[in-house]
């Protein structure tokens, strides 16, 4: 049985900017390692759940992680962050997505400027009801409003 939330594997063009999410979470001190910074595996988390739903904007429905392809910690996050987790698409395939991931983290209770602290690359694949690959939209970088 199709799922009704899917719409139909029309190989359209879209742009990075239609699918472009950005999350933010205040890190705590319930999310810290032994070293009083934020622990990798919680940014990681929010890298994925950002990717994700990057990608399945651009699929128009479900898609799964398949690969972490670079994940780069570039400054140590502490509790009280703001972090800004931003993801786009880089490319597509037939079926495949690369999402590109960007980290930043600032004080959330400060103006001022904020750190990157974080990239990532990550491959997702379109899924139909029963979990079989689907054809996802071709990515135009060239359209007007692409980055």
């Amino acid at each position: 049985m199709a799922d009704p939330t899917v719409t139909s594997p029309a190989r359209t063009l879209k742009t990075p900017n239609d699918s472009r999410v950005v999350l933010a979470h205040i890190m705590s001190e319930h999310d810290t390692n032994l070293y009083g910074t934020i622990h990798g595996g919680v940014v990681m988390k929010l890298i994925d759940d950002a990717a994700a739903a990057a990608a399945g904007r651009h699929a128009d429905g479900p898609a799964v992680t398949v690969s972490v392809d670079r994940m780069t910690f570039l400054s140590p996050v502490r509790a009280g962050d703001l972090l800004s987790v931003e993801a786009g698409l880089e490319r597509a395939g037939r079926t495949s997505m690369t999402v590109g991931v960007r980290v930043t983290a600032e004080r959330w209770n400060h103006s001022g400027p904020a750190t990157e602290v974080a990239t990532a690359f990550l491959t997702f694949v379109a899924i139909d009801a029963e979990g079989a690959p689907r054809p996802v939209p071709a990515l135009d970088v060239s359209l007007p409003g692409s980055s």
